[in-house]
């Protein structure tokens, strides 16, 4: 389906929560949930005006739940908006927040989850052969990152957010994310380019040590954009999308030139997110194009230095779960997709705060999700 492009209006509040060091209290947490799952139909958000592409018709079907007594006691947390476990080829627990309007039907806000969507964009045409190597320049393919930092960056460096162009640090991306949004003093100036552009040369190296970023994952959807012709939103939609999900509706926030603001922003529904991991975890057991492309990223992941062991691959987060490295979708709120290929089990919790009952998920994630069997 052709994307559209609307012209919408967010408020302050919510156009600042994915930025790393956001006040990210569950209470701001579910006025931005609330605000991205009604962005594609409203529009009237607040003070300032966003692009978004908008796929398909929003969902209207009869709401959906499976309660199985043992994940209760894990999974029923109260920050959880919605909670799913996929065990084969079924649903065997799906429970929302239904008391504050959430249910199977409500397209929610992945926050960073949406970068791995960005990686299966990049993988989606290096299988198509459109990037021939992931070792090759990123600037042998787009010619706004040919007169950039990322000239000479290796692709793969990119996806692994080991470009070596962002400082050490995240204390400057609350700028990159305002200006690919257009909000507080880019207002009206909504450009992924202009926030590129904010680096003029390389911090260090490529490949010497992985800084989690917004601007590399910008650099992709650049990227991609530049290589497919349309947007990387429009891009994973006609080649990912469509293959997982069941749903049939997603948008994504775009600046004013329409390329999508990729760091964040993916919004789909609980059970499509559920999809996506499971469609992920069966490419890469099948070994497909896109699974080896995510099991060499799973395989060559490179270390974060943080004490729960994880690591990082290709646009996506690695941890060990049941003796065996996972590939594990991750947003800042609390959002997580944990892919058990050991037991065949996907895990996706959508929270207001990480820290559960069960312990808090940016530390335990993978433990919570080996619990389930």
């Amino acid at each position: 389906m052709k994307f559209l492009i609307a012209q919408l209006t967010v408020a302050v509040s919510l156009i600042v929560a994915p930025a790393a060091l956001a006040d990210h209290s569950p209470k701001k947490m579910m006025r931005n949930f609330k605000a991205f799952s009604q962005l594609g139909m409203t529009g009237q958000l607040g003070s300032f005006s966003v692009n978004v592409s908008k796929f398909g018709a929003m969902p209207k079907g009869a709401p959906t739940s499976v309660d199985t007594e043992n994940y209760q006691e894990m999974l029923a947390d109260k920050f959880n908006l919605a909670a799913i476990v996929i065990k084969g080829d079924d649903i065997v627990f799906e429970r929302y927040k239904t008391n504050k309007g959430f249910d199977s039907n409500t397209p929610m806000l992945g926050m960073s989850m949406s970068k791995t969507a960005v990686g299966a964009a990049v993988g989606a045409l290096l299988c198509d052969g459109k990037i021939k190597s992931l070792d090759d320049d990123a600037g042998s393919y787009s010619k706004t990152l040919k007169s950039s930092p990322y000239a000479t960056i290796k692709i793969r460096n990119i996806l692994q957010m080991n470009s070596g162009v962002s400082p050490l640090g995240r204390g400057d991306e609350k700028r990159f994310n305002r200006k690919s949004r257009g909000v507080e003093k880019f207002a009206g100036e909504a450009s992924v380019r202009g926030a590129l552009a904010f680096y003029k040369e390389p911090a260090r190296d490529q490949n010497s040590q992985m800084n989690y970023h917004s601007a590399d994952t910008l650099a992709l959807s650049v990227l991609v954009e530049e290589i497919a012709g349309a947007p990387l939103a429009d891009v994973f939609y006609e080649n990912v999308y469509k293959k997982f999900g069941q749903d049939g509706y997603m948008h994504w926030t775009a600046d004013g030139d329409g390329t999508t603001v990729s760091f964040s922003d993916l919004v789909m529904t609980a059970r499509d997110w559920g999809h996506f991991g499971k469609f992920l975890m069966a490419e890469k057991k099948a070994k497909t194009c896109l699974g080896s492309f995510f099991n060499e990223g799973v395989e060559n992941a490179v270390t974060t230095g943080k004490k729960n062991g994880s690591r990082y691959g290709y646009q996506s987060w690695v941890f060990d779960v049941n003796g065996k490295p996972a590939m594990v979708l991750q947003g800042h709120g609390g959002q997580f997709t944990v892919l058990d290929e050991t037991t065949d089990t996907v895990l996706l919790v959508m929270s207001l705060n990480e820290d559960y009952k069960a312990g808090n998920l940016f530390n335990s994630i993978h433990k919570i999700a080996e619990k389930l069997n």
